[in-house]
């Protein structure tokens, strides 16, 4: 699937093309100025920080996560704080999938939140991770609170899997993390007994089980799990 994802980056994703070493002594604009359809027009994105030379398999996860969110509402809330300690906890349900994301900096580790993600194509969720590194990679770092807003996902997203080899790992929620976290671990080929070859990957959850149960949790993982092993499903809503 990547392969053909890659073949088909959107152009204003795509980095420029390099400049040629030797430009014509003649430009062609002066011969074409007035025949605009003569010329390739390239569309450019507005922010070149989203620009990336491939497809990942994080773009699509995140996607299909955001998907088996919208079936389960319990994965979009967020405990409302109270004014008094006697007070009783109350939950809303965001109309969107809004996940933060773990990322390693040099100034530190930070969890920007990519807001609505069930609305974005896995091209533009590409592009945003790109721009939250690039950020991040500033010193000091260019992330600001419109990507870190004080009210951030309801589900945390760490992807352990870049950094190594680690296939597993224990991730502890947070207060004010949302109500789960999950690590990603390392994709790896895997010959099945019938000699099916299939890339699987890890995953590590954690949850508020003041808001989420197990059972819950187990059976949100399972619709997840079934939108990315049928990435034609995607088709079905448009993305």
């Amino acid at each position: 699937m990547l392969p053909a994802l890659n073949a088909h980056i959107p152009q204003e994703y795509r980095p420029p093309p390099p400049a040629a070493e030797h430009p014509p002594s003649i430009s062609p604009d002066s011969i074409f100025s007035g025949a605009p359809e003569a010329k390739q027009t390239l569309i450019a994105s507005s922010d070149p920080a989203t620009h990336f030379k491939r497809m990942t398999m994080l773009p699509l996860l995140l996607k299909t996560l955001s998907l088996a969110m919208m079936e389960w509402p319990v994965m979009r809330t967020h405990i409302n704080p109270t004014t008094e300690p006697s007070a009783k906890p109350t939950l809303t349900i965001r109309p969107s999938s809004d996940i933060s994301i773990g990322l390693s900096t040099p100034t530190g580790l930070y969890t920007p939140t990519l807001v609505g993600l069930n609305n974005r194509s896995p091209y533009a969720i590409a592009g945003s991770l790109a721009r939250l590194a690039y950020l991040g990679r500033q010193t000091p770092s260019g992330l600001t609170p419109a990507e870190m807003p004080k009210r951030g996902g309801t589900l945390t997203v760490s992807n352990v899997g870049a950094i190594g080899a680690g296939k597993w790992a224990v991730p502890r929620l947070v207060q004010g993390g949302g109500v789960a976290i999950v690590a990603i671990g390392r994709a790896d080929w895997v010959v099945k007994p019938n000699g099916e070859k299939r890339l699987e990957v890890g995953v590590s959850w954690s949850a508020d089980h003041r808001v989420v149960e197990g059972a819950e949790l187990a059976a949100f993982v399972e619709s997840w799990r079934s939108w990315t092993e049928n990435p034609a499903r995607l088709v079905g809503v448009g993305q």
